[in-house]
Formats: C-alpha cells, structure tokens, sequence
C-alpha cells in the first residue's frame, strides 16, 4: 500500500499512540497530546500515528520544516485493529504502520458484495 506522503521513511521513528484518542481535536491538540500525555517530543524524525474511540478513523501527525502535517484516513466498512492496552507509545516499524493502514474488508470483497458501487468510490 502507498502511503499519502513521501514514502522514504528511513531514518523515521513511528510511535502508534495506544487505545482510543478523541478526534475532535484539531492538528494542535494532537500536538499537544504527543508532548503532553505521551511525554515525547516532536522533531522530524518522528511520527504519531492515533486511532478514533470507533476505530474506523487513524490520524498521523508529524513534522516537517515550521509546521505540523495531519493525515487523516476514514473507511466505511470495518475497523482498525488497534492495541487497546499497554505503553502509552509503541514504536512501530514501517512495515507495520503499512499493513496497519491496509483495508480491513478488501475493496473485491465490498464490490462482491454490493456494498460499494463506483459512485461510492469517488466520496
């Protein structure tokens, strides 16, 4: 799966922030809950990746230059498997955070179903 943005993660540390985060914060609120709560800094070198209290939304926040970027992913059918226990940041490879952002239901699976049509998938 390609990720969104530059794919060279080399040299990135990727924290995944255990349990359930409230979205309703803005891009500063999750910035301020990685320095905050999770007690870590953030520098270029890292990224945070958080999923909804519904578990069918994730976040990714980190760093580049003067500002903050915010990713943001929600899917429609199923949900996320998310560690809902232990350290309050895990650190991930990038393998893990590309197979952590792979669909839950495959999109054959959904079509085979029918329940995506091509009009869904232009949302």
């Amino acid at each position: 799966m390609a990720l969104p943005f530059d794919t060279s993660l080399g040299g990135k540390r990727i924290f995944l922030r255990v349990g359930p985060t409230d979205f309703r914060r803005g891009v500063r609120g999750m910035v301020s809950l990685v320095v905050g709560a999770m007690n870590m800094r953030m520098d270029e070198q890292s990224m945070f990746v958080f999923c909804s209290t519904s578990k069918k939304q994730i976040r990714i926040v980190y760093c580049e230059g003067a500002g903050c970027w915010m990713l943001a992913r929600s899917i429609r059918y199923g949900c996320y498997s998310w560690p809902m226990d232990g350290d309050a940041a895990a650190q991930m490879t990038e393998e893990d955070l590309r197979n952590l952002l792979t669909d839950p239901v495959p999109l054959g699976h959904l079509k085979a179903r029918g329940l995506v049509t091509r009009m869904d998938l232009h949302i």
